[in-house]
């Protein structure tokens, strides 16, 4: 919570989503009772929340569905897909999924960089290409943890019909790397 900077924000769709999450699973007593710790309205997909209220939710959300997937770590990888998986689910997602394809992976995660920084305001991330089936992304000055994008992006790969794995690498408190095959 202390590297989350005053300014850096979340979209309110990446809230919503772990909020869902936590409801399908748990009930909306239990997504009404952990929004209402940071707000006391429900918040707006497309609006900018503070990381630090970001990082309370899904911290809170990986603890009360830490049993149901095995471990907290489990949980917020879970709160990553369901993040990335209700954006493919929504309109613009959909047409998303359309242009760039069943199949195509690279073209999906090769505009990584620009979709995560319409997502959230700090960080910055990078692409290489390391192969035909291979790619990497390096994420730096990022709050969330690496089991979040691990999560969400393995959840990208089932978006675009693909089986596959990303393994995760922290470097740091702040930077970490994704290596993506499939």
């Amino acid at each position: 919570m202390r590297l989350a900077v005053e300014g850096a924000n979340v979209r309110g769709l990446i809230f919503n989503a772990v909020f869902k999450l936590l409801a399908q699973h748990e009930g909306e007593q239990a997504a009404t009772a952990l929004r209402a710790t940071i707000a006391k309205k429900p918040l707006v997909d497309f609006f900018s929340y503070p990381v630090r209220d970001f990082l309370q939710v899904l911290y809170g959300a990986a603890e009360t569905l830490a049993p149901r997937y095995g471990s907290v770590e489990d949980a917020i990888r879970a709160c990553g897909a369901a993040a990335i998986g209700g954006f493919f689910q929504s309109g613009v997602g959909k047409t998303l999924a359309h242009i760039i394809g069943q199949g195509d992976p690279k073209r999906l995660f090769s505009s990584a960089p620009t979709a995560y920084s319409t997502a959230v305001s700090y960080g910055q991330r990078e692409y290489s290409n390391l192969g035909e089936r291979r790619v990497r992304l390096h994420f730096r000055g990022d709050m969330q943890p690496v089991e979040f994008h691990q999560g969400l992006l393995e959840e990208a790969l089932r978006a675009v019909g693909c089986q596959g794995r990303v393994e995760a690498r922290k470097l740091g408190l702040e930077e970490a790397e994704y290596i993506i095959e499939w």
